[in-house]
């Protein structure tokens, strides 16, 4: 199961960054603060100065962070403000995190009618999130 995490945290990391290749920049960031985490909960976030490591980290210049632990069929984020000293655990499990990670790349989606290969992208991700939980749930393991 290692591999699978890496392959996710590096897609994931790579949506959300707007240094990114992809040439979308911070587009992926505002849909995944408002699909994913604004949901849930209000959670003041600067995307317009949020940079994200490799390892899922993403600290806006407010002192605000949004922690990502990203494994299948489990998605948890930790939302911290260190101007107010406030913290928030949001977790999303079979098939909420499903859900969540199916919205997220469907806004994604509608912003990329003018690259074709992106789109392609984001849709084997989707299609990938799918197998795997739909594998998950229905198939009885021996």
């Amino acid at each position: 199961m290692k591999p699978r995490k890496t392959i996710d945290a590096a897609t994931i990391a790579r949506l959300l960054s707007h240094e990114d290749e992809h040439g979308m920049g911070r587009i992926f960031m505002y849909a995944f603060v408002n699909e994913v985490i604004r949901q849930k909960r209000p959670f003041p976030f600067d995307c317009e100065t949020a940079q994200v490591s490799s390892d899922l980290m993403i600290v806006d210049n407010q002192g605000r962070s949004i922690a990502v632990e990203h494994r299948r069929n489990r998605l948890s984020l930790t939302l911290n403000d260190q101007r107010s000293e406030t913290s928030a655990l949001i977790e999303y499990h079979g098939g909420a995190y499903r859900q969540v990670i199916l919205d997220w790349l469907a806004a994604c989606f509608r912003y990329t009618s003018l690259q074709p290969e992106l789109r392609k992208e984001l849709t084997r991700y989707a299609k990938s999130i799918q197998r795997r939980i739909w594998f998950t749930k229905v198939l009885p393991v021996h």
